[in-house]
């Protein structure tokens, strides 16, 4: 039976087909930062796009094999008159978090840097000791 209120479902998609893809980005784009990995055999390098942040907002966690990067900023903004009313007064909060899983990583020479909104970690891999080879008798 069809509902007199339609569904957060049917809104998102009048929306989507009123203004296209450009819907779907703007709150994909909002939601999260954009991260590329390349792998070596030495090292992982990994780096995030975070602009409009300070290294100060950004938490970087490496624990049981996975990379966890977060941010969480607050913002305020107040416009008085000349009596010191509000005309306007905007709060926001934004908090982005991702997890990677990285495996065989040196923990004790990881690095990161961060610069002109763009965050550099490199995390070394383990060095593998390659063990010779046992020859099994068959009995």
């Amino acid at each position: 039976m069809n509902s007199l209120f339609p569904s957060r479902r049917d809104f998102m998609n009048l929306n989507r087909n009123f203004f296209g893809d450009s819907f779907d980005n703007l709150f994909s784009a909002a939601s999260s930062f954009d991260v590329d990995i390349k792998e070596t055999d030495t090292e992982y390098t990994l780096e995030a796009d975070m602009p409009g942040l300070t290294k100060e907002d950004i938490q970087l966690d490496y624990q049981d094999n996975v990379l966890s990067i977060g941010s969480h900023r607050e913002e305020g903004k107040d416009e008085t008159d000349k009596e010191g009313n509000y005309i306007r007064r905007e709060r926001s909060v934004r908090s982005y978090k991702r997890q990677f899983i990285l495996r065989n990583v040196d923990e004790s020479n990881i690095t990161a840097k961060f610069d002109n909104g763009v965050l550099t970690v490199q995390l070394p891999k383990k060095e593998m000791k390659q063990e010779p080879g046992k020859k099994i008798e068959i009995q």
